[in-house]
Order: C-alpha cells, then structure tokens, then sequence
C-alpha cells in the first residue's frame, strides 16, 4: 500500500485513522459549509435591507418638511433697529412692513424693607416662631409662615420655601448693601413675573410692635415699591411723530400676539423715541435647505443602489443585492417621481424641478442649484410651493405615497422581504442542526469502524505471531 499523504500512527494497521476519519467527515462537511454560506447571505441581505429602510425613513423625513406649504414655505422677520426691538416670523406670518413705537418696557414689581444690622440676627419685636403673612399676587394671598425666630434670612428662605411648593410668584433675598451700621442687610421680594400680573402686596397677619426691627421690616415692603409692576406700552402703525395709531399693553416684553404669526421682544426705548419698521419676508434660505435636505437624503438611495449594482475588477457582481428586484423597482419609481411633471402649480415656467434648480446626472443623483430655487421662489412663491406641496401631485405628496409602499410596517414590501429573509435563515439554520447531527452521528460511527478494524488486525497480528512460534 502506498503510504503517500499518510502518516503512520503506530496502530495495528499502520494507518493514521485519526487523520483518515477527518478527512472523510471534512468531505461530508461540504454540504454544511455551504449551507453557513447561505445563511451569510441571507442574514447579509437582510441587512442591508434594514439600511435601506433606514436611508427610506430618512428621505421621508425630507420630503414631509417640503409637503405643506407651512412646512416648505418660511418667513423671516427682520427689525430696523434690533436694540429696541428683536421678532421673528412663524410659517403662518404674512408677508409685509410692521410698524410699531416702544413706548413703555414691562418690568417686574420690587420690594424692600427698611434695612438691619444683620441678616441672621433675631428681629425685635417676634422673637418666637410661627410669624405669619401674606403676600397676595393677582388677588390670590398666600399665608407665610417661619418656623423659627424672625431674622432676615428665615423670613427670605421661609418665603421661597412656599414658592418652591406652592409657586407664589415672588422670590426673596437679603441683600448685603455693602454700607455699615444698622441698614446694612435689606430683605428684598421680586415679582417673577413681569407687569400686572406679577404685581404684590405683603401684609403681616398680627399686628407688630410699631417701632420694633420686625415693624420696620414690614412697613418697607408695604410701603412704596422700590420698581413698581409696570406693563409694556407699544404704539401700532403710528404716525412720523408717533402720535396716532393704536396703543396696546402686555404684561411682558415677549410678546407673540401683535401681529399674525409674529413674535416680539421688547428691548428699549429709545431716546428721542422713534418708529420701528418690521419687515416679513419669504426665508429662502430656509426653504433651500430643506430642498438641499431632501436632495442629500434622495442621493443617499441612489449611492446605495450604485454599489449593489457594481461589478468587481473581473466584471463579476459581488454585491448581495446585485440585480435585485425590489431594489430596482424603487430607484425606478422614485426616479419618476422626482422627474415628473407637476401640471397643477398655476405656471407652466415652474412644473419641473428641473425647472427650480433641482437637476439629475446620468447616474440619477440629484444636484440643488441654490440661486435658481431662490429666483424661482421670489419670481412666483405659489408655484413653486404647489411644485413641491400640491396635495395630490406635489414632489413630496407622490414621494411620500411611493416611499409608504416599501416602507409600511404592516405590509411594506421591505417588511415583506425582511421576514421573508427571517424564514430562509431559519430554515437554513434548520437544515444546518440537522446536517450537523447527521454529521457527528457519521464521525462516530467512523471511530467505531475503525477501532474494530485496528483491534481485528492486532489479532490477526497476535494470532500470526502465535502461529511463527508453532513452527520453530
């Protein structure tokens, strides 16, 4: 026997058996391998199927900014002097010059009492605890009490303790002045909020020895303010001179309700007083980046469909989705989506997105010309909206519609293919436990085999000895 690619193991047989027995279940193994490698496949496809559906969710998402004309259509408001007067503009501003006077800031009440010596020391006048007060914001009063000796800081925390809980609408602290002698501590309570509605009163609930700290202490903060509560004043379409137009008031300098879809803050008032000029204008720049957003997501698709689709340097396609079906069908309805005609905008110069500065390549990625989208918007704003969010045939209506086929998470043909995949890797690993138990059941019997062979062959081996020895 030739003993080629064998090694001997010093059995009965002078054969490797070990080796022998691996080779043949190496052979058997084959079908299993490849097996593995369906599954590879198969999990690999599934995969990348779930990236698609990720870039899909994310071309949705662009196409939603671009489907209402509240989404696709924004307004920029713009102030002639922003240090009296900041505002922006909503998607439901109208577009327009504003003209308004800050006549009067809203600011918030302040109040102090007559300052002490210390902030920790017990006041004369209610050494005990249980002092009470109220302090009534909007005509609603709320009982303070401290439950400690009456100094400045546990009347300050007793007080935020209540706002903490109870959220009274004024804050107190015990401001160090900075002087000397007996003023130098002052408890100090402000408005949170600012004007009339933050406007308060603080009322001891018995009557203080006239004279005492404590005395001195309430009669400061029911005495005059030291700011009182003040609402905004501002004057609408008023004259050069600022005298006419019509006068409102708000109890806070951010205010949103002046002029449809408009937001305000009140800064200053400028000295000598003038007009502020407000002016609302179609933010193009914001409508191009949410058409750059879309382009982008839509290039996304199209990168990924490239690669599935190419071939290696020996003209092979190595791609798990190469020549895919549901794969092609999408980058065919989306790309007639994104080239069709829109006819319904009320202007033939603006049915294409071609026609707004949105072109496509030879390998179907889209490019955003910025100037050409904003000439188009400011030569007709209404087509070029309806382009993109006509109800029934805008670019993002139909996109959104074609992209919900693959995407549904009921009956979209990505679900569709990822539980498909789900069931072939199954049964794939299926048949693979299956093979694989045939498998061991084959190595074993194979041992078996072959240890009786060996143990045959050393009594043949014994009994030939046994024979020589007869002869001798």
């Amino acid at each position: 026997m030739s003993s080629a690619g064998i090694s001997f193991g010093g059995l009965a047989s002078g054969l490797d058996t070990k080796a022998i027995i691996t080779a043949l279940v190496a052979v058997e193994r084959r079908p299993i391998n490849a097996l593995e490698g369906k599954k590879t496949s198969f999990n690999r496809q599934k995969t990348l199927f779930g990236d698609l559906g990720g870039l899909l969710d994310k071309l949705t998402t662009a196409a939603k900014a671009l489907k209402t004309t509240t989404d696709f259509l924004s307004f920029k408001a713009t102030s002639d002097d922003e240090s009296v007067l900041k505002a922006t503009a909503s998607n439901t501003a109208v577009p327009g010059t504003y003209t308004a006077r800050v006549e009067q800031l809203a600011q918030a009440e302040i109040r102090a009492g007559i300052g002490q010596a210390s902030a920790s020391a017990t006041l004369t006048g209610f050494t005990g605890a249980g002092l009470e007060f109220d302090i009534t914001v909007g005509g609603n009063p709320k009982t303070i009490v401290v439950t400690e000796n009456a100094s400045l800081n546990s009347i300050a925390a007793a007080i935020n303790a209540e706002d903490d809980r109870n959220d009274i609408g004024v804050r107190a602290e015990v401001v160090d002045t900075g002087g000397s002698g007996a003023t130098r501590y002052q408890l100090v309570l402000s408005a949170k909020e600012t004007g009339s509605a933050g406007q308060f009163s603080v009322l001891p609930s018995t009557t203080l020895p006239p004279g005492s700290q404590i005395d001195q202490v309430f009669s400061g903060l029911a005495g005059a303010a030291v700011t009182d509560a003040q609402d905004a004043r501002i004057r609408l379409s008023p004259n050069t001179a600022g005298t006419s137009g019509i006068v409102v008031t708000r109890s806070s300098n951010g205010i949103t309700d002046l002029w449809p879809g408009i937001s305000v803050d009140l800064l200053s008032v400028p000295s000598p007083n003038k007009n502020i000029t407000v002016t609302v204008t179609n933010d193009t720049e914001a409508a191009a980046k949410k058409v750059q957003d879309f382009v982008d997501a839509y290039n996304k698709i199209v990168d990924f469909a490239t690669a599935q689709n190419a071939l290696d340097a020996n003209g092979k396609a190595s791609a798990p989705l190469f020549g895919d079906s549901t794969l092609r069908s999408l980058r065919s309805n989306l790309r007639g989506v994104v080239g069709g005609q829109v006819d319904d905008t009320g202007n033939t110069a603006f049915q294409l997105l071609t026609q707004v500065g949105v072109t496509s390549d030879r390998d179907g990625k889209l490019t955003l010309d910025k100037s050409k989208l904003t000439t188009a918007l400011t030569t007709d704003t209404s087509a070029v909206t309806k382009l993109f969010t006509g109800s029934s045939k805008g670019i993002a209506t139909k996109l959104i519609a074609q992209l919900d086929v693959y995407t549904d998470s009921t009956d979209g043909l990505l679900k569709s293919r990822a539980d498909t995949f789900g069931r072939q890797i199954k049964d794939t690993q299926s048949r693979i436990d299956a093979a694989e138990t045939r498998l061991t059941t084959y190595q074993k019997q194979l041992e078996v085999k072959y240890s009786n062979l060996e143990s045959l062959l050393a009594k043949l081996q014994s009994q030939g000895s046994s024979v020589n020895n007869i002869g001798r």
